[in-house]
């Protein structure tokens, strides 16, 4: 379970389904929540500086941290009165990324909640440098909220109730289950494990009928597969269903069925090798990341053994997560 979970906050309000979700969980596992917000004042001392002086940069500085500090307090007296929730507010200088990512290792941080939502700030960079930064430099689960409806008519998400996760046959797509365990029971969600597979010829990119014989051998051994799967889950108690599609386009096919079936979420991992919007710019990760209207959970595993394909997945190509 969950001791400690950080949520970035940059005082828009924009922010503000994630710290709902954050308080959501943080309730039902006894959850530190750290309310985090970073300021960037190197641009305030270069602005000052040459127009009146290091005085007045200091001076300006200063006022900016006693605004922001005290709408990080405000924000926090918010939260105790709507939740029971531990709270703390921190408050740092610097590259914003860089102090998050250091904060996350000094507060042994398991969870971090971030808003996609926003016009400035960390908000407006979510799906940018701060979020794939913090995906590429720590093992830490991050939760991406994707609030449902716009704000001029907003709906509080209830709960991760139906979770997607997009399975391969690959150690590294493994990787989030343990993670998705977790939240599916704080959240006392049903858990749908998904299969994409690909017409191999022309022939099948012409004909998509999964009733042809070129098509048992591959759907058989996905659901060998994801039975197994399933079956370690459920023993877990969790509810667990397995579903397989075929498409061409596997990130559109993801999207299409957690669209389809109604999902709250996404859980995917990821290797993040030189950040997940460059590195796998064009990928099935980026692709759902960015395309998708879902709350996202990713993860970056510390190590994935090199097994890159289940056993029981032998023949079936790794479609969904690119190493």
């Amino acid at each position: 379970m969950y001791k400690v979970i950080m949520v970035p906050t940059d005082g828009s309000g924009f922010d503000r389904e994630a710290i709902r979700v954050a308080l959501r969980i943080a309730e039902r596992t006894d959850a530190k929540i750290k309310l985090v917000r970073v300021l960037a004042t190197g641009s305030f001392f270069g602005m000052a500086a040459a127009a009146e002086g290091t005085a007045i940069a200091a001076e300006v500085v200063r006022s900016e941290r006693d605004r922001a500090l005290s709408e990080l307090y405000a924000l926090a007296a918010e939260c105790r009165a709507a939740s029971n929730a531990d709270i703390s507010v921190d408050l740092h200088a610097g590259p914003v990324a860089e102090v998050l990512e250091g904060y996350t290792r000094r507060n042994e941080v398991d969870l971090i909640v971030i808003s996609t939502h926003g016009r400035s700030g960390i908000a407006r960079l979510s799906l940018g440098s701060v979020t794939d930064s913090l995906i590429r430099h720590t093992t830490i689960p991050v939760l991406v909220v994707k609030p449902p409806t716009s704000y001029l008519n907003p709906q509080v998400i209830e709960g991760f109730k139906r979770i997607v996760v997009p399975l391969d046959g690959s150690t590294l797509a493994e990787q989030i289950l343990p993670r998705v365990l977790t939240l599916a029971k704080l959240e006392e969600a049903e858990i749908t494990l998904l299969n994409v597979l690909l017409p191999h010829s022309y022939s099948q990119k012409e004909i998509p009928d999964s009733n042809l014989p070129w098509w048992d051998e591959d759907i058989s051994l996905a659901q060998t597969y994801l039975f197994r799967i399933a079956g370690k889950l459920r023993r877990n108690g969790v509810a667990v269903t397995t579903d397989i599609v075929i498409g061409e386009n596997v990130a559109s096919a993801i999207g299409d069925f957690a669209s389809r079936e109604k999902a709250d979420l996404i859980a995917i991992a990821t290797h993040g090798r030189g950040g997940l919007a460059r590195v796998l710019r064009g990928s099935v990760a980026d692709a759902v990341m960015h395309s998708s209207r879902l709350s996202m959970l990713v993860f970056k595993p510390d190590t994935v053994v090199e097994r890159e394909t289940s056993p029981s997945m032998n023949g079936v190509r790794a479609n969904l997560i690119p190493a």
